[in-house]
Order: structure tokens, then C-alpha cells, then sequence
């Protein structure tokens, strides 16, 4: 239910930022125009335009989601994946649309969208217990009423954009009253070429209340997206969460997770159709605590690396039906013929706190790469021949005090008697390859 109210909103700002991304028109009688021909042109990529109302500076109209099939292609064209089953699911979604022309000194098109009702398939779904209809049906009432709505304004040149989501405080009533809070929702971004060329968003506070049973509050929400190069795979993407909480009660047992200052960044290049990407990620500090027992790590780093990625290939794997068993397998073929490498750079937690017992963490580096020469059809007959297919480096490094407490975990024990770490200043190190079919772990073959 939550991904459902969620993915509503999302699809709003997607299909808002992508429905008017072209043009320049100075006059409202020459926006007219353009609107008109970007209703065609939608109207011709899956959707249905209803109850249209035009008068001399505003308009109205229902957007209807038709035809899935289109509408997927639509969005990936554009740069936004949405999968088939999602596209389906959401068939016969209706979302009002406000548009007023030349509304202020900024502003050459103003738009209002807020969904209406939600699709038959959905309130009708047989799989749904009694719970999940009742939401439903409360959910269908209040987009009657514009509960969510996405306002958006462009300037004179539609070359840059600025809106917000209005604040949400929706309390829905099924087995426990569940209330919904969105504050603080705005976003800006540029166009060009008929792309979103960057795009800042804020989030002042999210919050899902449950009871006892469940608290979730997400706080100082910021991304920011930028094209970086020719195709719509040239990009940065950065955000930050100042604070996650997470307080609940499974039964008898209550239960904790509190995040501070999450960081993270997702950067994609594209040479010679070939595709890198670079994921970084950074936690200042996280704290759970289970019916009592608590636990803490301090400076979390996390980052992957992934290069050698065919877009010509990729692009064919995600059009190939997935019962075609045969076309599949060719693509992956190829796909493997180019050479793929991933990268872990830095896995890392600085201090760690558990059972009362505080401690220096771990670090682990790796790196996996696959021969140009793998074969698919091999690997499937018989998966041991992945091994030669594949070369690995991984280099884990514990503290001392940490070492201790998963050795305690007696398959851990066990394999700390057959294998032994190096003792490196006051850490246990372990250097573990995959090369030729041989696995060597410190220096020494073990298969």
C-alpha cells in the first residue's frame, strides 16, 4: 500500500516534467498551439485526453492511462524506466490537469495535475484482503478531492521549471489508523534540447505513522539530478537524508533503527555505447535496537564501480520478450563478450558498538572481472565453469575485538580453524582470489 501512494506521487512529477519539456512560445495563443500539439503527441503514446475545456487563458482536461504497452515506451524514450507490470497495473488511472497561461511575471504555463481515481484493476483486485480494499476505497475518496496535487510553473522560454507538491496530512482508517505526512515538497530544473537538463528537489519531512506498530520519519530530504552528456545516460545524480527513524512493536518485542546524515551519489557515462557507472554512499552514523538489544556503526562507506556495459545490448534485452528463451541467451552472450568489471573500491564501517562492547569495524576492497572468452552455453550445463570465467580480488581487513565476536558463530569457528588470517597491525586480514579456476586465500591454494 505504501509503494502504491508513493508511486502515484512519483509518476505525477515524471509525467509533469516530461508532459511539457518543448518549445518557446511568448504569447498564450502560441503556447495554445504547442499545448495542442503536445496532447497529440501524448495522445499517441498510450494515453487518452477526456472532458477537455478550453477558455481564454486557462483549460482543463483528463489524462487517462490507456494503453500500457505505449506508455512504457513513452517513458523510456524520455529517460524514465517504468516496468510493464507497474504500466498495467495503473491502466485506467485518471489524473486532472489545470493549465493557466501567462499566471505571473515568471510564468508563460502554470499546471496543477492531481490524480482523480485510481484504476478499476486496482480496487477490484482479487488478491487483496479486506484491509488493503478498505484502503483503497479511502485512498479512491480522497483523490476525489485533490489530496495530491503537483503544482508546476515554466518560464516565458520553458527553458527552466520551479513547483511544489502541496503538503499532504492524509489519515486513513483501517485495522490500525495510519496517517500520512508529506511537508515541504518543492523542486526546480532546467530544459534543453527537450530534456530535463537538471533538476533540484526538497523534502522538508515525510512521515508514516501506524500506532505503536510502526513510526517512520525521513527529515531534510535534497537530490539533485544534471545531464551530463549527449544521451540521456550521461549523468549525475547526488541526495542527502539528514535523519531516518524508524520506531516500532512486532507483538511484545520493540524494535529501532535511527540514521544521521546519509550522502550518496550515482554517476553514469557512456564511450563508444559502452556504459560505467559509479555508486558512492555514506552513513555518519546508524543505530538499531531489537527488544533491548542494541547496536551501532559509526561512518559507514559503501562504493561500487561498474564498467563495460554494452547500451546497444542492454537496450535489446530490455525490448526481448523474456519467453524467448533462445534471443535471450544470445543477447547475454554478447553482452559477456564485451567484458564486464565491478569494483568495490571501499566497504567500510569505521567503530562498531555491539552488546555494550564498542570497537574498531572492518574494510573490504574487491574487484570481479569477466573474461571477453566466457561462454553462456558452458556456464549452463555446468555452473562450476564460471570459475574459469571469472577473475576476483577481495581484501578483507577486521579488527581484533571483532574477529572474536564472529568467530564465536560456529560455522564461522570452523572456518577460521581452516583457513588463518594474517595478523597485520593488530588486524586479521584475509586477501582472498579467484584466478583460473583456483581459489587462493592468503597466498595459499584451498581449491
Amino acid at each position: 500500500m505504501k509503494k502504491l501512494g508513493f508511486g502515484i506521487i512519483g509518476l505525477l512529477l515524471v509525467a509533469v516534467i516530461y508532459y511539457f519539456t518543448a518549445g518557446s512560445a511568448q504569447i498564450t495563443e502560441e503556447m495554445k498551439v504547442r499545448v495542442n500539439s503536445e496532447l497529440t503527441m501524448i495522445e499517441q503514446n498510450g494515453f487518452t485526453i477526456q472532458e477537455r475545456e478550453v477558455k481564454e487563458k486557462e483549460e482543463h482536461f483528463v489524462l487517462v492511462f490507456d494503453n500500457p504497452e505505449k506508455i512504457v515506451q513513452f517513458f523510456k524514450q524520455q529517460g524514465s524506466e517504468m516496468s510493464i507490470e507497474d504500466a498495467k497495473a495503473l491502466k485506467g488511472l485518471k489524473i486532472g490537469v489545470d493549465l493557466q497561461y501567462l499566471n505571473d511575471s515568471y510564468s508563460a504555463l502554470s499546471a496543477d495535475l492531481y490524480p482523480l481515481s485510481l484504476p478499476q484493476t486496482l480496487l477490484n483486485n482479487p488478491d487483496l484482503d479486506e484491509s488493503d480494499k478498505a484502503f483503497m476505497v479511502q485512498l479512491n475518496d480522497k483523490l476525489q478531492k485533490k489530496a495530491f496535487l503537483v503544482h508546476v510553473d515554466f518560464n516565458k522560454m520553458l527553458s527552466s521549471f520551479k513547483g511544489f507538491v502541496k503538503d499532504i496530512e492524509e489519515t486513513f482508517s483501517v485495522e490500525t489508523a495510519i496517517t500520512l505526512t508529506i511537508k515541504g515538497a518543492t523542486f526546480n530544473g532546467t530544459i534543453k534540447d527537450d530534456r530535463i537538463a537538471s533538476l533540484d528537489q526538497q523534502i522538508q519531512n515525510i512521515a508514516l505513522l501506524a500506532g505503536d506498530e510502526l513510526q517512520i520519519s525521513l527529515s531534510n530530504l535534497k537530490s539533485n539530478y544534471v545531464l551530463t552528456g549527449k544521451t540521456i545516460y550521461d549523468s549525475s545524480y547526488t541526495y542527502a537524508i539528514g535523519n531516518i527513524n524508524i520506531d516500532g512493536k512486532n507483538d511484545t518485542k520493540a524494535f529501532s533503527a535511527k540514521l544521521k546524515t546519509i550522502e550518496g551519489d550515482n554517476k553514469t557515462a557512456v564511450v563508444n555505447d559502452l556504459a560505467s557507472n559509479k555508486i558512492k554512499l555514506k552513513i555518519a552514523e546508524a543505530a538499531f535496537m531489537d527488544n533491548g538489544q542494541k547496536s551501532k556503526l559509526t561512518e559507514t562507506i559503501f562504493s561500487f564501480n561498474v564498467s563495460g556495459l554494452d547500451m546497444n545490448i542492454l537496450k535489446e534485452l530490455e525490448n526481448v520478450d523474456i519467453e524467448n528463451e533462445d534471443e535471450t541467451n544470445r543477447l547475454i552472450q554478447a553482452l559477456l563478450s564485451k567484458g564486464i568489471t565491478m569494483e568495490i573500491p571501499a566497504f567500510e564501517v569505521k567503530k562498531l558498538e555491539y552488546k555494550g562492547q564498542k570497537m574498531d569495524g572492518f574494510s573490504l576492497t574487491s574487484s570481479f572481472e569477466v573474461s571477453k572468452s566466457a561462454k553462456l552455453a558452458a556456464i549452463q550445463a555446468n555452473p562450476f565453469a564460471a570459475l574459469d570465467a571469472i577473475n576476483t580480488k577481495t581484501k578483507i581487513i577486521l579488527s581484533d575485538a571483532l574477529f572474536t565476536i564472529i568467530s564465536q558463530d560456529p560455522r564461522a569457528m570452523m572456518l577460521a580453524m581452516l583457513i588463518q588470517p594474517q595478523s597485520v597491525n593488530g588486524k586479521k586480514v584475509y586477501e582472498v582470489e579467484l584466478k583460473n579456476g583456483k581459489v587462493i586465500v592468503n597466498g595459499k591454494a584451498v581449491m
